[in-house]
């Protein structure tokens, strides 16, 4: 399958999403939005992804922001799969009609827990990594899948084949280190914020990689 990524950022990239294609023999066809800031017409789009940003889905001085919610909304009415990450999960339920609200900043590990059981391979509680001030809010007709401490709404699915994720499954210790280089001012002493060196200190999970993995092989078997 050939894989479209949307990404806002050079230091928010695949991360191991890059490897579970390269395991499935997927292609990734790179679309960088901070090099180029219109968002490509691509007629042979077949999975859509989502990468994070410093950036609020709520700005009106970016060019491609509106223009990547049309795009969302085209490939949804196309019947075709929709992962968003963070950022990316923000613009699809906002392509989906919902808000993007001010919520507690959280950012680090913090565990989120199960509350559908719509995907299985969603363990009951799992400890993830977090980088956001801003949530979503559950899109009309889409259904809650983990929730938070800090944030009710940490992920969704919309039909079959739309799933947005405000924490990120992907992360790698080089993308970990990207964040604290490239954006480490947005660490505070807020309740839910942890510093740079308990983020570097704790280690990513496996399991997270094992439930990005089986969210994937979930879209591209409902594509």
């Amino acid at each position: 399958m050939n894989i479209d990524v949307l990404q806002h950022v050079p230091f928010e990239g695949l991360a191991s999403i890059e490897e579970w294609g390269n395991d499935n023999g997927h292609t990734f066809r790179m679309h960088k939005l901070y090099e180029n800031p219109s968002i490509p017409r691509i007629d042979d789009l077949e999975f859509l992804i989502l990468l994070g940003g410093p950036m609020s889905a709520n700005d009106q001085d970016q060019q491609w922001i509106d223009e990547e919610r049309r795009l969302i909304r085209k490939t949804i009415s196309e019947n075709k799969p929709v992962f968003g990450v963070c950022l990316g999960a923000q613009q699809i339920a906002k392509a989906l009609g919902a808000a993007v609200i001010q919520g507690d900043k959280e950012v680090g590990w913090h565990p989120i827990r199960s509350v559908s059981s719509r995907l299985p391979f969603i363990p009951e509680e799992l400890t993830v990594f977090h980088w956001h001030g801003e949530q979503f809010e559950l899109p009309d007709r889409a259904e809650r899948l983990v929730s938070s401490a800090a944030c009710e709404n940490q992920g969704f699915i919309y039909s079959e084949k739309v799933i947005g994720l405000q924490f990120h499954l992907e992360m790698t210790p080089n993308r970990i280190q990207g964040l604290l280089t490239h954006d480490g001012d947005y660490i505070d002493h807020s309740q839910f914020v942890q510093s740079a060196e308990e983020i570097t200190d704790f280690g990513i999970p496996e399991q997270n990689k094992t439930v990005l993995f089986k969210l994937l092989d979930y879209l591209v078997k409902n594509k």
